[in-house]
């Protein structure tokens, strides 16, 4: 994947989707910029492009899924972080299923998680989510595999 934002990383970082909705409109967009804040109350940050469509729709509704890849999902990755959501509807081609908590979660992935978000932080030309951790899913067919790493995309 040509990305100047993978190029010029300075760390290998687990790689993951942040799915987001609002009015209908659904977007994934890949993300390298994430982790876990704190374990009470389970909280999580990720950094989103404020140019970006998944900004907009995480504005707009205060939500957002996040999905932690595994190596195998290198595809994935590529798909959702090649194009913007305003052009193509990157959602299609993928077998999202809607949690209990009406949360959308990916079928085989490391993890899926739902997120409120808590509070946002402007950052140059980003802005940093800082999210409740309201629930979650995981693979236990995929622990023998590890996270999908920015390294595994160049």
């Amino acid at each position: 994947m040509d990305s100047p934002y993978l190029q010029g990383s300075v760390l290998e970082s687990p790689v993951g989707l942040v799915l987001a909705e609002s009015g209908g409109r659904v977007n994934a967009m890949t993300v390298s910029f994430f982790s876990e804040v704190a374990h009470h109350p389970t909280t999580l940050w990720v950094s989103i492009a404020t140019r970006s469509y998944t900004h907009e729709l995480i504005q707009s509704s205060s939500r957002f899924s996040l999905i932690v890849l595994h190596e195998k999902q290198k595809d994935i990755a590529e798909n959702c972080g090649s194009a913007s959501g305003r052009d193509r509807d990157k959602c299609a081609g993928l077998n999202l299923y809607r949690a209990e908590n009406s949360f959308l979660y990916l079928p085989g992935a490391f993890a899926s998680i739902s997120c409120e978000v808590r509070s946002a932080r402007p950052v140059d030309q980003h802005t940093l989510f800082i999210a409740t951790i309201l629930s979650g899913e995981s693979d236990s067919k995929t622990s023998f595999r590890r996270h999908l790493l920015t390294t595994d995309l160049l």
